[in-house]
């Protein structure tokens, strides 16, 4: 195998590990989204603590299975 050959698979191999980080990564922050939510954190307050959209909350919560609360 030459360098170039073994560099394309060092690549590849490396993004196949940093798309599995990042899928983890997502059903951790998932879990603890739920879970604020759960506790009676607001889905406007979840989205200001970590930075992302309330649609986003929103719709990852929906996707959780989580009921949707009305104020």
């Amino acid at each position: 195998m030459t360098s170039e050959e073994q560099g394309l698979e060092t690549a590849a191999a490396a993004l196949r590990e940093a798309q599995a980080a990042v899928h983890a990564a997502r059903r951790s922050l998932t879990v603890a989204i739920v879970t604020a939510y759960q506790a009676g954190e607001s889905a406007a307050r979840i989205a200001e603590r970590t930075g992302m959209g309330i649609v986003e909350i929103r719709n990852l919560l929906a996707a959780a299975g989580a009921s949707r609360r009305r104020v």
